[in-house]
C-alpha cells in the first residue's frame, strides 16, 4: 500500500511540473512556394524567474537540411502570472519537396526540453501551360540607321581634329622660336688688345682729367695690368722698383730703363705733387704704348659663346610645350571615348 502511495505522489508531481513548463514548436505557413517565407515558432510557458535558452541560427545557418534561417527575433508576454517567451525564426527553402524540421533543444533553468518535429512543404511555382504557351524565338531584327545617334560622334571627331590642329600650330611656333633663336657671341680681347683699347680711351678723355695724378694713375694701372697678364708678374701689388726688378729676367735692360724713367716721373706726380704739361702726358702715354707694342706676342683669339636664352622666351617655350602636351592628351581621351561610342552604336 505504501508503494502505491509513493507512485501516486510522483505522478502528481510530474503532472504539476509539466503544467508549469510547456515547450511547443509550430510554423505559421506549412506550405510555401520556392523562395517564399514562413515563420517557425518555439513557444515556452515558464514561471517568472526561470531562464530560457533557445537554439541559435546565425549567418543564414540551416535549421534543417535545405531550410535556411534568414533572421530571428523574440517576444515575451505575461499570461496568468506566467511568462510566454517566443522565439521566431524566418525560414525559406529553394527546392520543391517536403522538409521536416527536427526537434529543437530548449534549456529551461537547469532542465533541457525538446520540441516536437514540424513539417514544411515547399511547392514549385505553378505554370499554366494552356494560357502561357511557349512562343518561338523572334527573328533578328535590323535596327534602322539614325543620323541623330551619330551626331555626338561627329562632334567628338571634330573636337579631336581641332585639338590636334591647335597642337600642330603651336608646335610650328615652337620650332620657329627654336630655329630663330641664336646664342649671342662675344669676342674676348687679348691682354695686348685690352691694353691698347684702355690707353686709347685714356687719350681721348685726357682733357677731362682734373688732376694729373688721376691721369698717371690710370696709365700706370693699364701698364701694370698688361705686365701681370703678359709676364705673369703680380705688378698690381708691387712697387715700381719691385716690378722693374721682376722684369729683368724677361725684358732687356733698355726697355727696363725706359720704364724706370716713366715710373719715376709718375711717382713724382703722384706723391710729390710734380706737374707736367700736355706734351709730357702724351709722351709718357706713348712710351708705355711703345713698351706694350715691343713686348707683344701672338695670342689665340678666344671667342666666348653665351647660350643663355631670354627668361621670357624660356617661359614662353615652356608654356607652349605644356599646352601642346595637354592638347595631345585631350585628343587621345576624346579619341578613345569616340571609339567606345562607335562600338556601342555598331554593336
Amino acid at each position: 500500500m505504501k508503494r502505491y502511495i509513493i507512485l501516486f505522489v510522483l505522478l502528481i508531481l510530474t503532472v504539476i511540473c509539466h503544467a508549469q513548463v510547456q515547450v511547443t514548436a509550430s510554423v505559421d505557413s506549412a506550405q510555401i512556394l520556392i523562395g517564399g517565407r514562413s515563420h517557425y515558432y518555439i513557444t515556452v510557458n515558464v514561471p517568472k524567474g526561470k531562464t530560457v535558452s533557445f537554439p541559435e541560427y546565425n549567418n543564414k545557418k540551416d535549421i534543417a537540411a535545405g531550410v535556411e534561417v534568414l533572421q530571428t527575433k523574440s517576444d515575451t508576454t505575461e499570461v496568468n502570472n506566467e511568462l510566454r517567451i517566443r522565439k521566431i525564426y524566418t525560414i525559406t527553402a529553394w527546392d520543391a519537396k517536403h522538409y521536416t524540421i527536427p526537434a529543437q533543444k530548449v534549456v529551461v533553468g537547469d532542465a533541457t526540453t525538446m520540441t516536437g518535429k514540424v513539417g514544411l512543404n515547399v511547392q514549385a511555382i505553378p505554370v499554366d501551360t494552356v494560357k502561357n504557351m511557349p512562343m518561338p524565338p523572334d527573328d533578328i531584327q535590323k535596327v534602322p540607321f539614325s543620323w541623330h545617334e551619330w551626331i555626338p560622334v561627329f562632334i567628338f571627331i571634330l573636337l579631336m581634329i581641332l585639338f590636334l590642329g591647335v597642337a600642330f600650330y603651336l608646335y610650328r611656333i615652337l620650332r620657329h622660336k627654336k630655329s630663330g633663336w641664336k646664342p649671342k657671341k662675344s669676342k674676348t680681347l687679348s691682354f695686348y688688345e685690352q691694353a691698347k683699347h684702355d690707353l686709347t680711351e685714356i687719350a681721348t678723355k685726357k682733357q677731362i682729367y682734373k688732376e694729373q695724378k688721376d691721369y698717371y694713375t690710370d696709365v700706370t694701372n693699364v701698364l701694370r695690368t698688361y705686365i701681370y697678364r703678359r709676364f705673369n708678374i703680380n705688378a698690381l701689388e708691387m712697387t715700381s722698383h719691385e716690378m722693374l726688378d721682376s722684369l729683368k729676367e724677361t725684358c732687356d735692360a733698355l726697355k727696363i730703363d725706359d720704364l724706370r724713367a716713366i715710373l719715376t716721373t709718375v711717382d713724382l706726380v703722384k706723391f710729390a705733387k710734380y706737374s707736367t704739361n700736355l706734351n709730357d702726358m702724351d709722351y709718357y702715354l706713348n712710351s708705355i704704348e711703345h713698351f706694350i707694342d715691343s713686348t707683344k706676342i701672338n695670342e689665340p683669339v678666344e671667342v666666348v659663346s653665351e647660350p643663355k636664352e631670354d627668361i621670357k622666351d624660356k617661359r614662353s617655350r615652356k608654356m607652349l610645350k605644356l599646352t601642346i602636351a595637354l592638347l595631345i592628351v585631350a585628343s587621345v581621351v576624346v579619341f578613345l571615348y569616340t571609339l567606345s561610342e562607335v562600338y556601342t552604336l555598331v554593336m
